[in-house]
């Protein structure tokens, strides 16, 4: 596992535990609100990252600094922007992660309604929405979203 997303994905498990011992359901519910803005930001910086490793070891520098400056501006990292991005690198990628992320799915489209829901959790929680995220809910989709980042990293080598 590339070392930046490992620590990253480590300070996520780490908090995690601390909030998974909140006893007041009411205290937890907001700390999960939390965890679903730093879920989001995990799966975005992890696209990040490996596009940005990718580049550095197939390309040029000025390859790579273009690249740098485009993927920088990756937001907002639902399903269907994943696979734009991928697409934009690879058709075989984008294709690569529908399969993987259909395969590794328990329940049907669980993965990508994983992403799509913690991006637009995070959206109401920094406008202000009403967001009623439990802590079950945002672990549930925390696990589905690390299973997604392996899958990336299995595909963008």
């Amino acid at each position: 596992m590339n070392p930046s997303i490992l620590s990253h994905r480590q300070r996520l498990d780490h908090l995690f535990a601390k909030i998974s011992s909140i006893s007041d359901p009411a205290d937890q519910s907001e700390w999960s609100k939390y965890l679903c803005v730093l879920v989001s930001g995990f799966i975005e910086e992890s696209l990040r990252v490996l596009l940005e490793e990718y580049t550095e070891k197939h390309s040029a520098p000025n390859i790579q600094n273009f690249v740098g400056k485009q993927i920088d501006s990756i937001t907002n990292c639902k399903t269907t922007r994943i696979l734009e991005v991928l697409g934009k690198f690879s058709k075989e990628w984008a294709d690569d992660f529908t399969a993987k992320i259909q395969e590794r799915s328990d329940i049907i489209d669980e993965i990508k309604n994983s992403i799509d829901s913690v991006i637009t959790n995070r959206h109401k929680i920094a406008h202000g929405g009403n967001v009623g995220i439990t802590y079950a809910t945002i672990n549930r989709y925390y696990s589905n979203i690390k299973k997604a980042v392996e899958i990336l990293e299995e595909i963008i080598k």
